[in-house]
């Protein structure tokens, strides 16, 4: 959860949202397949929706259990200090028990339909959407890739597929001749064809290198989750305050998990004891549209840019088509620049 309300003043507060300017999040539908005793999978599906993360494993046994003890004896939770103090119990028992230290064995994870290996040592999964885990650390930035894989050529598509709208040849043409910032991640990139060789052209060695690789920053907005693998609650506490890292599995459009056995499993915050079955997460169609508070440091340019585009609609000045593809383009490079920044002050 965020930092809440500490009494700021109110006035502050509506003038920050009156300043803010539009940032694209994108959602995420997990889909729980239970399968009966005789191997056959039951016909109704259950759909759960998560924006920040996923998880399986250690934490969300310790999750669980602070979640059952306070559905029992709510009056054992009455400020966050003693909230942090029940997590904290919980998670040093369960270090200690070791309860998932056979999850290798008990799940198997396919990314993008490639079998991803799950470390011998790994005591929990973790399906980031946003860069931030255990109140605020940056997993996916601290952590380093498990495998090492070989430089690639071909450069990926960083940003949601299916989502961003053409232009027409003339402005794309125009675009070339100019330059862009940072051409190779622009989402008016005309690669789609490029995209569709890779999928039906690339081996399947490729495309484990492309996935395993880890190479690129972790963003809310380019389609992808970001999985991070943890050697229980203790390694967590000590990435917790900078004494370890997380190792990178892979990043991905689309995750199915086979499920041996039960395990916890948290979907932003919400854990539940899952039964034997097989669960995928894939990215819903429309990406969530948020406020962003503009940068101090900017001057309100951002919203500035954004009343811009929104008045040269109104006027008839661009379509509707080409202001929604400049607002996403527009958002993709607010969030670099951004978390270009936030790993300047690291």
């Amino acid at each position: 959860g965020g930092a809440g309300y500490a009494n700021e003043s109110l006035l502050l507060i509506l003038n920050q949202v009156q300043e803010s300017y539009i940032s694209l999040l994108d959602r995420w539908t997990l889909k729980i397949e239970e399968k009966k005793r005789k191997g056959k999978i039951r016909k109704k599906k259950v759909m759960k929706p998560f924006i920040n993360y996923m998880s399986i494993g250690m934490d969300a046994v310790s999750a669980l259990q602070v979640h059952n003890l306070r559905e029992n004896s709510p009056n054992m939770f009455f400020s966050r200090a003693v909230n942090k103090v029940w997590y904290a119990l919980f998670g040093a028992e369960e270090a200690i028990k070791a309860s998932c230290s056979n999850l290798p064995q008990q799940i198997v994870l396919e990314a993008d339909g490639v079998e991803v290996p799950i470390p011998p040592d790994s005591q929990g999964l973790i399906f980031l959407n946003i860069d931030s885990y255990l109140g605020g650390v940056p997993l996916w930035s601290r952590g380093v890739p498990l495998y090492k894989t070989k430089p690639r050529r071909r450069r990926e598509r960083r940003h949601s597929e299916g989502d961003f709208l053409g232009m027409s040849d003339s402005i794309a043409m125009g675009r070339r001749r100019a330059g862009s910032y940072d051409e190779n991640e622009s989402v008016i990139d005309d690669n789609s064809s490029v995209m569709w060789e890779e999928e039906n052209e690339e081996s399947l060695e490729d495309k484990h290198e492309r996935i395993v690789a880890c190479k690129t920053p972790s963003s809310c907005q380019d389609g992808r989750l970001d999985v991070i693998s943890h050697r229980g609650n203790f390694h967590l506490g000590q990435i917790r305050v900078g004494l370890s890292y997380g190792q990178r599995l892979c990043q991905c459009t689309k995750v199915r998990i086979k499920m041996k056995n039960g395990l916890a499993v948290q979907l932003d915050g919400e854990p539940w004891k899952q039964d034997k079955g097989v669960l995928t997460v894939e990215r819903q169609k429309d990406p969530a549209i948020m406020l962003h508070r503009a940068l101090e440091e900017g001057g309100g340019i951002e919203t500035e840019v954004a009343n811009l585009l929104e008045w040269a609609e109104e006027k008839k000045i661009i379509k509707r088509d080409a202001h929604a593809t400049l607002m996403k383009e527009f958002s993709r490079r607010i969030e670099k620049k951004t978390r270009a920044r936030r790993n300047r002050s690291q």
